[in-house]
């Protein structure tokens, strides 16, 4: 049932969910204020009110989660269950496609709308307000880090771990980043450093298995010797996004010139597909580099999530436990 909770998923997210966001995740923020204002109530009592407020926080959502797959067990030839299965992975999934998100920026890019382009990374990623962008090749360069950081949270963890532990599983990775990514100046140090070791222990394994398959996907002896270096490293501390992205490098190694020579032969083309002819400028050297960079790093995730579905549907076919 796996593969196909998976597929319908992945289709209602990108047919049903690619305009709007239906699963928004502001319930999410609510519900943690409410436990919040609930454990404070509780500190005039008890010298330290944060292990309570994280045990709500996860608690109550896994614990309605259990005795609602408990309740609809068996019935109707199990069509409950996969809904529910379905639901907890469309809330969990980005509901931009990563896609979508490289097609917009690549509109701007071509404009030479470079206010446009930070405008985007800033509105889709957590950027920080000090930070600056020297040059329009290291605001490319940023966000095509980030756009592998966020495919991989966002879709590749919440596969790895649906096929390990099931819905429960993918509650618990949903509710792990949303804390990260919610947390106020003043929460207290031990509870974010808490979800800092989690969020460690989430990625590791799906990190080191993502870079196995940009191997396969793309330069295999040159990500796999990246791989072999720093495989059994682990710490809370080290940037996912940072290690995703020298991963995905190494993997485009001798590819990135060419999707180059492909954007040379087909930019009026492609300018004309995406109804910019009128107003689209050629690409300099910088754009074209870029975008020749961006194409080959989409290529990329769409081959390596399609070695994933593969493995899945094997898995299902021949029912490995």
């Amino acid at each position: 049932m796996s593969f196909l909770v998976i597929l319908i998923s992945l289709a209602v997210n990108y047919l049903w969910l690619r305009d709007h966001d239906r699963f928004d995740d502001g319930w999410f923020f609510r519900f943690r204020h409410r436990m919040e204002q609930t454990s404070s109530e509780l500190s005039a009592k008890l010298p330290v009110s944060w292990p309570i407020n994280l045990l709500l926080i996860y608690g109550i959502p896994l614990t309605t989660l259990i005795l609602l797959l408990l309740f609809i067990a068996g019935k109707a030839y199990g069509i409950p269950t996969m809904l529910v299965h379905i639901l907890v992975l469309l809330v969990a999934f980005d509901r931009t496609q990563p896609g979508q998100l490289a097609r917009q920026f690549l509109t701007r890019w071509r404009q030479n709308d470079v206010e446009g382009c930070e405008e985007l990374v800033r509105l889709e990623f957590a950027v920080p307000v000090d930070t600056a962008f020297e040059s329009p090749a290291q605001l490319g360069s940023y966000f095509s880090k980030q756009l592998t950081y966020r495919w991989f949270e966002r879709l590749f963890v919440m596969f790895f771990w649906y096929m390990v532990g099931g819905p429960v599983a993918t509650l618990i990775c949903y509710i792990t980043y949303q804390l990260r990514d919610s947390h106020g100046q003043d929460q207290a140090v031990k509870e974010v450093a808490i979800i800092d070791w989690a969020i460690a222990l989430l990625e590791w394994l799906p990190l080191r298995l993502l870079a196995l398959t940009f191997s396969l996907a793309g330069n295999f002896v040159t990500c796999f010797e990246r791989m072999k270096q720093s495989f059994w490293s682990f710490s809370k501390d080290f940037a996912a996004a940072d290690m995703l992205a020298a991963y995905a490098g190494c993997a485009l190694s001798g590819l990135i010139t060419e999707y180059s020579q492909d954007i040379d032969d087909n930019e009026e083309a492609t300018a004309a597909s995406e109804a910019l002819a009128v107003t689209a400028a050629p690409l300099n050297e910088e754009q074209r580099q870029v975008a020749a960079e961006l194409a080959a790093l989409r290529g990329l995730l769409e081959r390596s999530q399609a070695i994933w579905l593969a493995v899945l549907a094997l898995i299902t076919i021949f029912a490995i436990p």
